[in-house]
C-alpha cells in the first residue's frame, strides 16, 4: 500500500475511482477516507489519521477474507441470516415507531391521564420527599432588604413581579412554590450558603429566614410531601403519559400491522399457496 496524499488534495472534492488501497478484490477510495475525517482536524492530525485509518481498514479486509476462507459454510450461512434478521427488525421497527409514534401521542389526552391515576393511585407511592417552596439568596448590603423581604412573604402577582424583575441581584433564587420539587435539589442549591445544613429545616410550614456571614437565605415552605405520601398527579404525570404512551404504541402497532395484512390481501400482494 502506498499513501500519498497532499494535505490540500486530502480535503478537496474526491473522485470515486481514485484508490488509496486494496487488498484482494477489496478496494478504499480517497472519497471514503475524506468521509472519514474529523471536523475541524489538523493538517498534521489527519496524516495520522489517514494512516490509522488505511491501516485498520487493511487489517479488518485481511481478517474477513480469512474468515470466509477456512470458516465453516454451515457457520458462515447462520452469520449472514442473523445479520439479515437484524437489518429487518431495524427496518420493521424504524418503519413502525415513525407511524406508531404520531398516532399514539395524538390519542393521549388530559382527562385519559386523570382517569388512569385515580384507577391506580395505590400505584403511585413517593420513594422521596416532595416540596412545594420558594427561597432567595440574598447579600445583606442589598439595598431595600425590607422591601424585599415583605414582598417574598406576601407573595402577591405584584410581589411576583418585583422579585422577578431583582433577580439578577440576589445569589439564587426559586420562586415556582405551585410545582412539586425533589428535597434532595433545593438541599443541594441551598447547602453552599447554609452552615450545617439540616434537612429539619423542611419539616415546619411557612417562612424561614436564615443570616450566615454576609448572607441572608429567605426560605418559605408551603408544602411537603415525604416518602410514601401520595405522588400527586402533577408531578407524576410524565410517568403516566409514558405509560399510556407505550400501551397506545402497542395497541397500535398491532392495528397497523393487520391493517397493512388486510390491504396486502386486497391487493392481491399477499398470497397463500396450498
Amino acid at each position: 500500500m502506498i499513501l500519498s496524499l497532499g494535505s490540500c488534495q486530502l480535503f478537496s472534492v474526491q473522485e470515486e475511482s481514485e484508490v488509496l488501497a486494496s487488498v484482494n478484490t477489496h478496494q478504499l477510495y480517497k472519497s471514503d477516507l475524506v468521509a472519514a475525517l474529523p471536523s475541524q482536524i489538523t493538517k498534521n492530525d489527519s496524516a495520522i489519521f489517514a494512516q490509522s485509518f488505511i491501516e485498520k481498514w487493511a487489517t479488518d479486509k485481511i481478517l474477513i477474507d480469512r474468515a470466509k476462507l477456512n470458516l465453516p459454510k454451515t457457520q458462515q450461512s447462520y452469520f449472514d441470516s442473523l445479520a439479515k434478521d437484524y437489518r429487518d427488525e431495524l427496518l420493521k421497527k424504524a418503519y413502525l415507531n415513525a407511524v406508531v409514534e404520531k398516532q399514539a401521542k395524538a390519542q393521549i389526552d388530559s382527562i385519559e391521564i386523570a382517569n388512569y391515576y385515580e384507577q391506580n393511585k395505590l400505584n403511585f407511592k413517593l420513594n422521596e420527599s416532595l416540596l412545594q417552596i420558594r427561597y432567595i439568596v440574598l447579600k445583606q448590603d442589598i439595598q431595600g432588604f425590607k422591601t424585599i423581604k415583605k414582598a417574598f412573604i406576601r407573595f402577591d402577582e405584584s410581589d411576583k413581579r418585583q422579585l422577578a424583575n431583582q433577580s439578577l441581584e440576589f445569589k439564587s433564587l426559586y420562586l415556582n412554590d405551585s410545582t412539586w420539587v425533589r428535597s434532595i435539589d433545593i438541599e443541594k442549591e441551598l447547602k453552599p450558603y447554609i452552615e450545617n445544613f439540616d434537612l429539619e429545616l423542611f419539616n415546619r410550614k411557612g417562612f424561614v429566614e436564615k443570616n450566615i456571614k454576609d448572607t441572608f437565605v429567605l426560605i418559605y415552605l408551603k408544602n411537603k410531601l415525604s416518602r410514601n405520601d401520595q405522588a400527586p398527579l402533577s408531578y407524576i404525570k410524565p410517568t403516566i403519559r409514558q405509560i399510556l404512551l407505550n400501551k397506545k404504541k402497542l395497541q397500535v402497532s398491532q392495528q397497523i400491522q393487520q391493517e397493512l395484512k388486510n390491504d396486502a390481501i386486497q391487493n392481491n400482494e399477499f398470497k397463500i399457496y396450498e
